[in-house]
């Protein structure tokens, strides 16, 4: 029988330090491999370039204001709903909405046959008084001469004293009848004259010069006192109906201006003259009526239109930048930075800013004079980033 060697065992001892030594290789090798990744995480970021543009920005004196919204309104006498003062219906309707017209333009006509057809009804009276008229003329003047002829002969003893009388007599008869036929005239000639009157109630007339703003009623349509045809409006000058917080520090009178803008227009003012400031405050909304007039040479603003009222309320030095310069805050929006440029990079800087004034805003803290900012394109660009230089905008 052959015994085979027994196999050799290293002893528990010899076991537990080789464990022991592959654990701690393990255990060291992996933080340098973390640490090997956070050093290149940091060297990709400092290696990032941006290439923005910049400026460099100084204090001045900012007027600041105060804004609000406003209605566009137009004057009390210069928007008119046209109807007709007769009922009837329209033959035919000369405007459109959008249309120009004068004062007095034709704008719509109505029916007129049936009126007409009266009209020559009333006439015919009138022609067979005028006719009497003219007979009583006549022998009014007859009965004239023939009693100066009487007369004549009376002189002469030629005629009796009654032969005057009488030829008297039939002069003053004959004029009485020449003043009855006239009179009939008046009054026949009364119902003619109404009926023109209604005639002429048939055509509709602009009563300002202006636009059309609306049209109501088409060809056919019933047209009365009561029912507007069109709407005539002329916008030339306008009112603007504003609500001023009553707790402004803005003190307006009656005679100083003010800016008026639009969403429609951005970067074009108006300028409106205060009218009226209401000496009360509207306990709803706690605001105080304004009223202001303004030229409006190009038509842009229209009636019912929203608009915003800016007044002066004081002045204030800071810094002024492009609103395009501002960056929100990561973790709060209603926080405000700009990127400043500081030793070749860009740094996130907090400021805080007043009312906007114009197409810039404010910067009352956070910038000194002569700071050079990234004037737009920042958002998202890393706190720190090494800057392209290029040229500045001064």
């Amino acid at each position: 029988m052959i015994w085979s060697k027994p196999l050799a065992f290293p002893s528990s001892k010899k076991l537990v330090i080789a464990m022991t030594l592959i654990s701690l290789h393990g255990c060291t090798t992996e933080p340098h491999t973390a640490d090997k990744e956070t050093t290149s995480a940091s060297e990709h970021e400092e290696k990032k370039h941006v290439n923005l543009p910049t400026m460099k920005v100084y204090p001045s004196v900012v007027a600041q204001k105060i804004t609000f919204p406003g209605k566009v309104n137009a004057l009390p006498d210069c928007s008119v709903s046209v109807t007709s003062n007769i009922s009837g219906k329209i033959t035919s309707i000369r405007v459109v909405p959008g249309q120009s017209v004068t004062k007095g333009e034709l704008i719509a006509t109505l029916d007129d046959r049936q009126i007409r057809a009266q009209l020559l009804q009333a006439q015919a009276p009138l022609k067979t008084a005028l006719n009497a008229v003219a007979q009583a003329k006549i022998a009014l003047a007859l009965a004239e001469k023939n009693l100066s002829r009487t007369q004549a002969l009376f002189d002469k003893d030629i005629v009796a004293q009654k032969d005057v009388v009488a030829a008297q007599s039939q002069a003053e008869l004959a004029k009485s009848q020449v003043e009855a036929a006239e009179a009939k005239v008046s009054e026949v000639r009364t119902a003619p004259s109404q009926i023109n009157t209604q005639l002429a109630f048939t055509k509709i007339f602009s009563p300002l010069s202006g636009l059309v703003a609306h049209r109501y009623l088409n060809v056919g349509s019933a047209a009365d006192p009561a029912t507007p045809i069109v709407h005539v409006v002329n916008l030339n000058q306008v009112i603007v109906n504003a609500n001023m917080p009553a707790d402004s520090p803005s003190n307006p009178r009656v005679g100083d201006f003010a800016e008026i803008t639009t969403v429609a227009e951005p970067g074009v003012v108006y300028r409106g003259q205060i009218k009226s400031v209401s000496p009360m405050v509207d306990a709803t909304n706690n605001t105080v009526s304004i009223e202001l007039l303004s030229k409006n040479d190009h038509l842009r603003l229209k009636e019912g239109q929203q608009v915003n009222v800016s007044i002066s309320t004081s002045s204030i030095r800071a810094v002024l930048i492009p609103e395009t310069s501002i960056v929100p805050g990561h973790d709060d929006p209603s926080e405000l930075f700009v990127y400043v440029v500081k030793d070749g990079k860009v740094k996130l800087q907090k400021v805080v800013t007043a009312t906007k004034s114009g197409d810039s805003i404010p910067v009352i803290k956070g910038l000194n004079s002569g700071d050079e900012i990234v004037s737009k394109g920042a958002y998202g660009v890393p706190d720190g980033a090494i800057l392209d230089r290029g040229t500045a905008q001064r």
